[in-house]
Protein backbone atom coordinates (compact mmCIF):
# COMPACT_ATOMS: atom_id res chain seq x y z
CA UNK A 1 0.00 0.00 0.00
CA UNK A 2 1.16 3.32 -0.64
CA UNK A 3 0.49 6.16 1.89
CA UNK A 4 -2.36 7.35 0.25
CA UNK A 5 -4.13 4.19 0.29
CA UNK A 6 -3.31 3.80 4.00
CA UNK A 7 -3.92 6.23 6.83
CA UNK A 8 -3.76 5.45 10.34
CA UNK A 9 -4.35 1.65 9.27
CA UNK A 10 -7.69 2.44 7.88
CA UNK A 11 -8.23 1.27 4.07
CA UNK A 12 -9.56 4.14 2.10
CA UNK A 13 -10.11 2.16 -1.46
CA UNK A 14 -13.86 3.25 -2.31
CA UNK A 15 -16.79 0.55 -1.30
CA UNK A 16 -17.06 -0.48 -4.87
CA UNK A 17 -13.65 -1.73 -4.51
CA UNK A 18 -13.85 -3.56 -1.40
CA UNK A 19 -17.33 -5.03 -2.63
CA UNK A 20 -15.93 -6.45 -5.93
CA UNK A 21 -13.06 -7.97 -3.87
CA UNK A 22 -15.40 -9.78 -1.58
CA UNK A 23 -17.39 -10.68 -4.40
CA UNK A 24 -14.24 -12.06 -6.13
CA UNK A 25 -12.94 -13.89 -2.90
CA UNK A 26 -16.55 -15.58 -2.61
CA UNK A 27 -16.50 -16.82 -6.08
CA UNK A 28 -13.39 -18.29 -6.32
CA UNK A 29 -14.14 -20.19 -2.66
CA UNK A 30 -17.18 -21.58 -3.98
CA UNK A 31 -15.44 -22.94 -6.92
CA UNK A 32 -12.97 -24.08 -4.86
CA UNK A 33 -15.13 -25.77 -2.33
CA UNK A 34 -16.85 -27.06 -5.32
CA UNK A 35 -14.33 -28.98 -7.11
CA UNK A 36 -13.25 -30.50 -3.71
CA UNK A 37 -16.55 -31.90 -3.10
CA UNK A 38 -16.85 -33.30 -6.87
CA UNK A 39 -13.44 -34.46 -6.93
CA UNK A 40 -14.46 -36.40 -3.47
CA UNK A 41 -17.43 -38.09 -4.71
CA UNK A 42 -15.74 -38.94 -7.85
CA UNK A 43 -13.43 -41.00 -6.48
CA UNK A 44 -15.59 -42.51 -3.92
CA UNK A 45 -18.17 -43.54 -6.21
CA UNK A 46 -19.54 -46.67 -5.85
CA UNK A 47 -21.99 -49.09 -7.65
CA UNK A 48 -23.89 -51.68 -6.28
CA UNK A 49 -26.06 -54.29 -7.68
CA UNK A 50 -29.47 -55.48 -6.01
CA UNK A 51 -31.52 -57.91 -7.37
CA UNK A 52 -35.22 -59.01 -6.41
CA UNK A 53 -37.84 -61.54 -7.65
CA UNK A 54 -41.41 -61.24 -7.82
CA UNK A 55 -43.66 -64.09 -8.37
CA UNK A 56 -46.82 -62.93 -10.05
CA UNK A 57 -49.68 -65.52 -8.90
CA UNK A 58 -52.92 -64.75 -9.35
CA UNK A 59 -52.40 -60.87 -9.99
CA UNK A 60 -54.21 -59.95 -13.12
CA UNK A 61 -51.48 -57.37 -13.86
CA UNK A 62 -48.63 -56.17 -12.12
CA UNK A 63 -47.91 -51.99 -11.37
CA UNK A 64 -43.98 -50.92 -10.72
CA UNK A 65 -43.57 -47.37 -9.28
CA UNK A 66 -40.35 -46.73 -9.84
CA UNK A 67 -40.06 -43.11 -8.04
CA UNK A 68 -37.41 -41.39 -9.48
CA UNK A 69 -35.02 -44.49 -10.59
CA UNK A 70 -34.44 -44.77 -14.88
CA UNK A 71 -35.86 -47.95 -15.74
CA UNK A 72 -34.86 -50.65 -18.95
CA UNK A 73 -38.06 -52.65 -19.40
CA UNK A 74 -37.35 -56.06 -20.85
CA UNK A 75 -38.48 -59.50 -21.54
CA UNK A 76 -38.58 -61.74 -18.85
CA UNK A 77 -39.33 -65.49 -17.76
CA UNK A 78 -43.39 -66.45 -16.79
CA UNK A 79 -44.90 -66.02 -13.58
CA UNK A 80 -42.35 -63.75 -12.07
CA UNK A 81 -41.02 -59.83 -12.48
CA UNK A 82 -37.15 -59.56 -11.82
CA UNK A 83 -35.99 -56.06 -10.53
CA UNK A 84 -32.41 -55.41 -11.22
CA UNK A 85 -31.32 -52.03 -9.76
CA UNK A 86 -28.19 -50.23 -9.90
CA UNK A 87 -27.34 -48.44 -6.96
CA UNK A 88 -24.45 -45.57 -7.54
CA UNK A 89 -23.32 -43.57 -4.74
CA UNK A 90 -20.81 -40.77 -4.16
CA UNK A 91 -20.17 -38.75 -0.77
CA UNK A 92 -23.44 -39.80 0.54
CA UNK A 93 -25.15 -43.21 0.03
CA UNK A 94 -28.23 -43.28 -2.37
CA UNK A 95 -31.05 -44.45 -0.47
CA UNK A 96 -32.96 -47.72 -2.30
CA UNK A 97 -35.48 -50.19 -1.07
CA UNK A 98 -37.74 -52.43 -2.71
CA UNK A 99 -41.29 -53.66 -1.77
CA UNK A 100 -44.72 -54.86 -2.50
CA UNK A 101 -48.40 -54.32 -1.78
CA UNK A 102 -50.90 -56.35 -3.31
CA UNK A 103 -50.65 -55.98 -7.17
CA UNK A 104 -47.78 -53.08 -6.49
CA UNK A 105 -43.84 -52.82 -6.81
CA UNK A 106 -42.81 -49.89 -5.46
CA UNK A 107 -39.19 -48.84 -5.45
CA UNK A 108 -38.26 -45.90 -3.38
CA UNK A 109 -34.53 -43.99 -4.30
CA UNK A 110 -33.05 -40.63 -3.72
CA UNK A 111 -29.95 -38.59 -3.61
CA UNK A 112 -28.36 -35.27 -3.28
CA UNK A 113 -27.48 -34.89 -6.96
CA UNK A 114 -26.20 -31.52 -6.33
CA UNK A 115 -23.56 -32.83 -3.79
CA UNK A 116 -23.87 -36.49 -5.19
CA UNK A 117 -22.54 -35.50 -8.69
CA UNK A 118 -23.61 -38.75 -10.76
CA UNK A 119 -25.59 -40.49 -7.81
CA UNK A 120 -28.61 -42.39 -8.77
CA UNK A 121 -30.37 -45.36 -9.67
CA UNK A 122 -30.91 -47.53 -12.97
CA UNK A 123 -33.29 -50.45 -12.66
CA UNK A 124 -33.70 -53.06 -15.39
CA UNK A 125 -37.21 -54.99 -14.99
CA UNK A 126 -37.92 -58.11 -16.91
CA UNK A 127 -41.97 -58.86 -16.80
CA UNK A 128 -43.07 -61.69 -18.57
CA UNK A 129 -44.90 -62.30 -21.78
CA UNK A 130 -48.02 -61.47 -22.60
CA UNK A 131 -48.79 -59.89 -18.88
CA UNK A 132 -50.19 -56.72 -18.49
CA UNK A 133 -47.48 -54.17 -16.49
CA UNK A 134 -48.11 -50.53 -15.68
CA UNK A 135 -44.62 -48.87 -15.32
CA UNK A 136 -44.90 -45.45 -13.34
CA UNK A 137 -41.67 -42.90 -12.58
CA UNK A 138 -41.72 -39.43 -10.59
CA UNK A 139 -38.71 -38.41 -12.77
CA UNK A 140 -37.34 -40.86 -14.08
CA UNK A 141 -36.72 -42.02 -18.16
CA UNK A 142 -38.10 -45.51 -19.12
CA UNK A 143 -36.94 -47.22 -21.97
CA UNK A 144 -38.86 -50.81 -23.23
CA UNK A 145 -36.63 -53.14 -25.43
CA UNK A 146 -37.68 -55.91 -28.03
CA UNK A 147 -41.31 -56.65 -25.33
CA UNK A 148 -43.61 -59.12 -26.86
CA UNK A 149 -47.25 -59.32 -26.95
CA UNK A 150 -50.00 -57.73 -24.16
CA UNK A 151 -50.56 -54.30 -22.78
CA UNK A 152 -47.78 -52.07 -21.55
CA UNK A 153 -48.55 -48.60 -19.84
CA UNK A 154 -45.82 -46.32 -19.01
CA UNK A 155 -46.11 -43.23 -17.15
CA UNK A 156 -43.82 -40.71 -16.05
CA UNK A 157 -43.93 -37.05 -14.44
CA UNK A 158 -40.89 -35.57 -16.01
CA UNK A 159 -38.72 -38.07 -18.33
CA UNK A 160 -38.74 -39.34 -21.47
CA UNK A 161 -40.57 -42.56 -22.66
CA UNK A 162 -39.29 -44.79 -25.75
CA UNK A 163 -39.85 -48.09 -26.72
CA UNK A 164 -37.84 -50.39 -29.65
CA UNK A 165 -38.34 -53.26 -31.27
CA UNK A 166 -41.57 -53.41 -29.53
CA UNK A 167 -44.43 -56.34 -30.23
CA UNK A 168 -46.99 -55.39 -28.50
CA UNK A 169 -50.30 -55.58 -28.61
CA UNK A 170 -51.16 -51.92 -27.20
CA UNK A 171 -48.61 -49.09 -25.86
CA UNK A 172 -50.18 -46.49 -23.69
CA UNK A 173 -47.48 -43.85 -23.08
CA UNK A 174 -48.05 -40.91 -21.16
CA UNK A 175 -45.65 -38.37 -19.63
CA UNK A 176 -46.27 -34.24 -18.42
CA UNK A 177 -42.79 -33.32 -20.01
CA UNK A 178 -40.51 -35.76 -21.87
CA UNK A 179 -40.85 -37.03 -25.37
CA UNK A 180 -42.47 -40.10 -26.48
CA UNK A 181 -40.65 -42.18 -29.13
CA UNK A 182 -41.91 -46.20 -29.93
CA UNK A 183 -40.88 -48.20 -32.98
CA UNK A 184 -42.37 -51.39 -33.69
CA UNK A 185 -41.71 -54.49 -35.16
CA UNK A 186 -44.99 -56.07 -35.73
CA UNK A 187 -48.47 -54.11 -36.06
CA UNK A 188 -50.15 -53.38 -32.20
CA UNK A 189 -53.64 -52.94 -32.43
CA UNK A 190 -53.17 -49.61 -30.42
CA UNK A 191 -50.87 -46.45 -29.47
CA UNK A 192 -51.69 -44.39 -27.35
CA UNK A 193 -49.10 -41.32 -26.98
CA UNK A 194 -49.70 -38.43 -24.62
CA UNK A 195 -47.30 -35.20 -22.93
CA UNK A 196 -47.84 -32.05 -22.21
CA UNK A 197 -44.31 -30.75 -23.11
CA UNK A 198 -42.47 -32.93 -25.78
CA UNK A 199 -42.41 -34.38 -28.90
CA UNK A 200 -43.84 -37.72 -30.35
CA UNK A 201 -42.65 -40.08 -32.87
CA UNK A 202 -43.81 -43.25 -33.79
CA UNK A 203 -42.89 -45.88 -36.53
CA UNK A 204 -45.16 -48.88 -37.27
CA UNK A 205 -44.67 -51.14 -40.30
CA UNK A 206 -47.36 -51.88 -43.19
CA UNK A 207 -49.60 -54.48 -42.93
CA UNK A 208 -53.55 -56.12 -43.13
CA UNK A 209 -54.71 -53.34 -40.45
CA UNK A 210 -55.19 -50.19 -40.80
CA UNK A 211 -55.41 -47.38 -38.26
CA UNK A 212 -57.89 -44.67 -36.84
CA UNK A 213 -55.14 -42.13 -36.43
CA UNK A 214 -55.84 -38.69 -34.25
CA UNK A 215 -53.16 -36.65 -33.91
CA UNK A 216 -52.71 -32.76 -32.67
CA UNK A 217 -50.21 -30.08 -31.07
CA UNK A 218 -51.62 -26.56 -30.16
CA UNK A 219 -47.60 -25.52 -30.38
CA UNK A 220 -46.13 -27.96 -33.17
CA UNK A 221 -45.74 -29.03 -36.61
CA UNK A 222 -48.03 -32.79 -37.32
CA UNK A 223 -47.09 -35.14 -40.27
CA UNK A 224 -48.45 -38.59 -40.72
CA UNK A 225 -47.52 -40.82 -42.97
CA UNK A 226 -49.97 -43.23 -41.72
CA UNK A 227 -53.36 -42.82 -43.32
CA UNK A 228 -56.04 -42.36 -41.07
CA UNK A 229 -59.16 -45.10 -41.76
CA UNK A 230 -62.23 -44.18 -39.80
CA UNK A 231 -63.09 -48.15 -39.92
CA UNK A 232 -59.70 -49.61 -39.36
CA UNK A 233 -58.90 -52.11 -36.51
CA UNK A 234 -56.81 -50.68 -34.77
CA UNK A 235 -56.47 -46.63 -33.48
CA UNK A 236 -52.93 -44.38 -33.06
CA UNK A 237 -53.64 -41.22 -30.65
CA UNK A 238 -51.05 -38.55 -30.36
CA UNK A 239 -51.41 -35.28 -28.07
CA UNK A 240 -48.80 -32.60 -27.29
CA UNK A 241 -49.43 -29.31 -25.91
CA UNK A 242 -46.25 -28.43 -27.10
CA UNK A 243 -44.07 -30.79 -29.45
CA UNK A 244 -43.94 -31.95 -32.91
CA UNK A 245 -45.94 -35.35 -34.04
CA UNK A 246 -44.10 -37.47 -36.60
CA UNK A 247 -45.87 -40.56 -37.79
CA UNK A 248 -44.55 -42.98 -39.99
CA UNK A 249 -44.45 -46.73 -41.76
CA UNK A 250 -41.27 -48.56 -41.77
Amino acid sequence: MTEQEVIADYDVRSPASRTLLTVIGTIVFVLVAGGLVLGASVLMRDTKVSTSVVEIGESAQIVVDAGSADVRIVQGKPDVVHVEARVTSGLRKTDYEIGRLGDDIRIASGCQAWFNPGCGVETTIEIPKGFPVVVKTSSGDVVADTIEEGVLTVRTGSGNISGTALDVDELAADTVTGDISADFRTQPFALKASTRSGDISASIPQGDRTYGVEATSRSGKVSSKIASDEDGKGFIRATTRSGDISLRHK
